[in-house]
Protein backbone atom coordinates (compact mmCIF):
# COMPACT_ATOMS: atom_id res chain seq x y z
CA UNK A 1 0.00 0.00 0.00
CA UNK A 2 0.92 3.88 -0.44
CA UNK A 3 1.57 6.10 1.99
CA UNK A 4 0.84 9.70 1.10
CA UNK A 5 3.83 11.12 2.82
CA UNK A 6 6.31 8.99 0.54
CA UNK A 7 4.65 9.53 -2.47
CA UNK A 8 4.29 13.69 -1.81
CA UNK A 9 8.44 13.15 -0.99
CA UNK A 10 8.76 11.47 -4.29
CA UNK A 11 7.20 13.98 -6.47
CA UNK A 12 8.33 17.04 -4.35
CA UNK A 13 11.82 15.26 -5.49
CA UNK A 14 11.33 14.69 -9.31
CA UNK A 15 9.53 17.97 -9.49
CA UNK A 16 13.04 19.29 -7.94
CA UNK A 17 14.97 17.44 -10.62
CA UNK A 18 12.36 18.58 -13.29
CA UNK A 19 13.15 21.94 -12.76
CA UNK A 20 17.12 21.79 -12.42
CA UNK A 21 17.41 19.92 -15.85
CA UNK A 22 16.66 22.64 -18.37
CA UNK A 23 18.24 24.89 -16.16
CA UNK A 24 21.71 23.15 -15.91
CA UNK A 25 22.08 20.41 -18.31
CA UNK A 26 24.27 21.69 -21.26
CA UNK A 27 22.96 18.93 -24.03
CA UNK A 28 19.99 20.36 -25.98
CA UNK A 29 19.43 20.27 -29.57
CA UNK A 30 17.36 23.19 -30.82
CA UNK A 31 15.47 23.41 -34.06
CA UNK A 32 13.21 26.06 -33.98
CA UNK A 33 11.06 25.66 -32.24
CA UNK A 34 11.76 22.60 -31.07
CA UNK A 35 14.40 21.54 -28.32
CA UNK A 36 15.24 18.93 -26.62
CA UNK A 37 16.81 18.97 -23.27
CA UNK A 38 18.39 15.67 -22.38
CA UNK A 39 16.64 13.82 -19.69
CA UNK A 40 14.04 16.35 -19.47
CA UNK A 41 11.12 14.10 -19.31
CA UNK A 42 12.93 11.28 -17.09
CA UNK A 43 11.88 12.84 -13.97
CA UNK A 44 8.06 13.03 -15.11
CA UNK A 45 7.92 9.84 -16.96
CA UNK A 46 9.07 8.32 -12.97
CA UNK A 47 6.31 10.80 -11.55
CA UNK A 48 4.07 8.76 -13.84
CA UNK A 49 4.42 5.54 -12.23
CA UNK A 50 3.57 7.13 -9.04
CA UNK A 51 0.11 8.30 -10.12
CA UNK A 52 -2.07 10.76 -12.05
CA UNK A 53 -1.67 13.59 -9.59
CA UNK A 54 2.33 12.99 -9.14
CA UNK A 55 2.90 13.29 -12.49
CA UNK A 56 0.16 16.42 -13.53
CA UNK A 57 2.45 18.72 -10.33
CA UNK A 58 5.77 17.87 -11.87
CA UNK A 59 4.54 18.34 -15.44
CA UNK A 60 3.54 21.72 -13.98
CA UNK A 61 6.69 22.34 -12.10
CA UNK A 62 9.00 21.33 -15.30
CA UNK A 63 7.04 24.03 -17.44
CA UNK A 64 8.34 26.31 -14.71
CA UNK A 65 11.61 25.25 -15.12
CA UNK A 66 11.50 25.79 -18.83
CA UNK A 67 10.07 29.24 -18.68
CA UNK A 68 13.16 30.21 -16.48
CA UNK A 69 15.39 28.39 -18.56
CA UNK A 70 14.73 28.44 -22.46
CA UNK A 71 11.13 31.03 -22.73
CA UNK A 72 7.68 31.10 -23.37
CA UNK A 73 7.41 28.81 -26.35
CA UNK A 74 8.86 26.09 -25.05
CA UNK A 75 7.49 26.67 -21.41
CA UNK A 76 4.05 26.13 -23.63
CA UNK A 77 5.35 22.72 -24.72
CA UNK A 78 6.40 21.81 -21.66
CA UNK A 79 3.39 22.63 -20.20
CA UNK A 80 0.93 20.11 -22.18
CA UNK A 81 2.97 17.35 -20.94
CA UNK A 82 0.31 17.28 -18.39
CA UNK A 83 -1.69 15.87 -21.05
CA UNK A 84 0.68 12.44 -21.85
CA UNK A 85 1.45 12.10 -18.55
CA UNK A 86 -1.96 11.64 -17.03
CA UNK A 87 -3.00 9.43 -19.55
CA UNK A 88 0.14 7.23 -19.34
CA UNK A 89 -0.21 7.18 -15.39
CA UNK A 90 -3.92 6.43 -15.88
CA UNK A 91 -2.97 3.21 -18.42
CA UNK A 92 -0.35 2.20 -16.22
CA UNK A 93 -2.75 1.91 -12.92
CA UNK A 94 -5.09 -0.23 -15.32
CA UNK A 95 -1.56 -2.34 -15.90
CA UNK A 96 -1.58 -2.04 -19.39
CA UNK A 97 1.31 -3.33 -21.09
CA UNK A 98 4.24 -0.89 -20.69
CA UNK A 99 5.51 -1.09 -24.27
CA UNK A 100 1.87 0.42 -24.99
CA UNK A 101 1.83 2.96 -23.40
CA UNK A 102 5.36 4.28 -24.21
CA UNK A 103 3.92 3.95 -27.59
CA UNK A 104 0.36 6.04 -26.80
CA UNK A 105 1.63 8.47 -24.81
CA UNK A 106 4.47 9.43 -27.35
CA UNK A 107 2.05 9.88 -29.95
CA UNK A 108 -0.19 12.16 -28.28
CA UNK A 109 3.11 13.53 -26.69
CA UNK A 110 3.91 14.55 -30.57
CA UNK A 111 0.47 15.90 -31.28
CA UNK A 112 -0.31 18.00 -27.71
CA UNK A 113 3.11 19.63 -28.30
CA UNK A 114 2.22 20.07 -32.55
CA UNK A 115 -1.19 21.55 -31.64
CA UNK A 116 0.29 23.97 -28.71
CA UNK A 117 2.90 25.10 -31.46
CA UNK A 118 0.21 25.37 -34.31
CA UNK A 119 -1.59 27.92 -31.60
CA UNK A 120 1.26 29.80 -30.79
CA UNK A 121 1.65 30.47 -34.15
CA UNK A 122 -1.77 31.21 -34.90
CA UNK A 123 -2.21 33.49 -32.59
CA UNK A 124 0.78 35.46 -33.97
CA UNK A 125 3.51 34.11 -32.57
CA UNK A 126 6.76 34.05 -35.15
CA UNK A 127 7.49 30.25 -34.98
CA UNK A 128 8.17 29.78 -38.43
CA UNK A 129 11.79 30.21 -39.31
CA UNK A 130 13.07 31.85 -43.22
CA UNK A 131 12.23 29.32 -46.06
CA UNK A 132 9.97 27.02 -43.88
CA UNK A 133 6.43 26.41 -43.39
CA UNK A 134 4.58 25.55 -41.00
CA UNK A 135 3.95 21.93 -42.14
CA UNK A 136 7.90 21.26 -41.95
CA UNK A 137 7.55 22.92 -38.53
CA UNK A 138 4.83 20.79 -37.12
CA UNK A 139 6.90 17.51 -38.75
CA UNK A 140 9.91 18.66 -37.22
CA UNK A 141 8.16 18.69 -33.74
CA UNK A 142 6.10 15.43 -34.30
CA UNK A 143 9.43 14.05 -35.23
CA UNK A 144 11.60 15.24 -32.82
CA UNK A 145 9.19 14.99 -29.88
CA UNK A 146 8.84 11.39 -30.75
CA UNK A 147 12.28 10.23 -30.39
CA UNK A 148 12.84 12.85 -27.54
CA UNK A 149 9.95 10.39 -25.85
CA UNK A 150 11.34 7.46 -26.56
CA UNK A 151 14.46 7.82 -25.56
CA UNK A 152 14.01 9.64 -22.29
CA UNK A 153 10.90 6.69 -21.58
CA UNK A 154 13.99 4.23 -22.33
CA UNK A 155 16.31 6.19 -20.15
CA UNK A 156 13.08 6.04 -17.03
CA UNK A 157 13.04 2.51 -17.28
CA UNK A 158 16.34 2.30 -16.69
CA UNK A 159 16.16 3.97 -13.49
CA UNK A 160 12.52 2.85 -12.78
CA UNK A 161 13.56 -0.81 -12.72
CA UNK A 162 15.92 -1.06 -9.65
CA UNK A 163 13.71 1.72 -7.59
CA UNK A 164 10.93 0.00 -8.04
CA UNK A 165 12.20 -3.14 -6.84
CA UNK A 166 13.62 -1.13 -4.17
CA UNK A 167 10.46 0.72 -2.82
CA UNK A 168 7.59 -1.68 -4.06
CA UNK A 169 5.08 0.23 -1.84
CA UNK A 170 5.61 3.69 -4.19
CA UNK A 171 5.99 3.10 -7.31
CA UNK A 172 2.84 1.71 -9.50
CA UNK A 173 4.38 -1.92 -10.62
CA UNK A 174 4.74 -1.99 -14.26
CA UNK A 175 3.42 -5.10 -16.73
CA UNK A 176 5.09 -6.40 -19.51
CA UNK A 177 2.56 -8.68 -21.12
CA UNK A 178 1.32 -11.92 -20.18
CA UNK A 179 4.04 -14.66 -19.24
CA UNK A 180 3.98 -17.61 -21.40
CA UNK A 181 4.04 -20.74 -19.42
CA UNK A 182 5.31 -23.90 -19.51
CA UNK A 183 3.50 -26.81 -21.55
Amino acid sequence: MKTKTNVMVVTALLSAIAIIIPLFVPIKVVIFPFSATFASHVPLILAMFLGPLPAAFAAIVSALGFLSSLGPVVSARASVHVIFLLFGAFLLKKRVNVYIVAFTSMILHAISEMLIVYVLFMLGTNLVPAGKTMSYVLWVIALGTSIHHLFDFSLSMLIYIPLSKQFPNIFVPVFWGKKKTAE
